[in-house]
C-alpha cells in the first residue's frame, strides 16, 4: 500500500493523487486504505514516515562507528545517494512533494533534517556546517537524480570536498 501511494505521491503529488488509483495498484479496496489509514493525510504521512526511518537506518549502518570519520562520512553519503537513487519516489516524496505540505508533513521533515544534522554534527563538530552540508547535499541529490549519467561515486566526491571545508574536517584536521 504505501509503496503504491509513494508511487502515486512522488509522480502526482499529494493533492493530484488519487486514493482509487492508489488501492487499484496495491491490489485492494479504497474503503480500506481508508481503514488502515484514516485518510489521504494519514496515508501520506505514513509513506513520509517510513521513508524517513528507511534513510536514517540506512545512513546510520553504512559504516562501523569504529571507522575513521572520514571513512564514515563517505559510507554515510553513498547511502544517502543509493537511498535516492533506488527509492526515487520516498526521495521525490521526502525533498520536493513534503515541503509545499506544511502542518504535520513539514514537522517530520523538519524532525528527519534535524537527525541528519546531528550524525553530521558528530563528525564535523560544528552544527552550523553540519545543517549546511545537510542542505547541500540534498539539493546535490536532487540535481544528481535529473542527471543520472553522472555516477554516484563522483557525486560522492563532490560532498567529500565540500566535507574537507569545514572548520575541522571529518579526517580530524587533515586538509587534502
Amino acid at each position: 500500500m504505501l509503496e503504491a501511494a509513494g508511487q502515486a505521491f512522488a509522480t502526482h503529488g499529494f493533492h493530484e493523487a488519487s486514493m482509487d488509483a492508489i488501492a487499484e495498484a496495491a491490489g485492494i479496496s479504497k474503503p480500506m486504505l481508508y481503514n488502515y489509514f484514516g485518510s489521504k493525510q494519514g496515508l501520506y504521512v505514513a509513506y513520509v514516515e517510513r521513508s524517513g526511518r528507511a534513510l536514517l537506518k540506512d545512513m546510520r549502518e553504512a559504516e562501523s562507528r569504529n571507522a575513521p570519520a572520514a571513512q564514515r562520512l563517505h559510507a554515510g553519503i553513498l547511502a544517502f545517494l543509493t537511498y535516492a537513487e533506488e527509492h526515487s519516489s520516498g526521495w521525490t516524496v521526502l525533498h520536493r512533494e513534503t515541503l509545499a505540505q506544511g502542518g504535520k508533513l513539514a514537522a517530520e521533515l523538519s524532525e528527519l533534517r534535524e537527525r541528519i544534522a546531528d550524525m553530521l554534527t558528530t563528525l564535523f563538530d560544528d552544527e552550523a556546517f553540519a545543517h549546511a552540508f545537510a542542505g547541500a547535499g540534498e539539493s546535490l541529490a536532487s540535481w544528481w537524480l535529473a542527471h543520472p549519467r553522472q555516477p554516484k561515486e563522483q557525486i560522492a566526491k563532490v560532498l567529500m570536498h565540500i566535507a574537507q571545508s569545514a572548520p575541522t574536517p571529518p579526517d580530524g584536521g587533515a586538509r587534502h
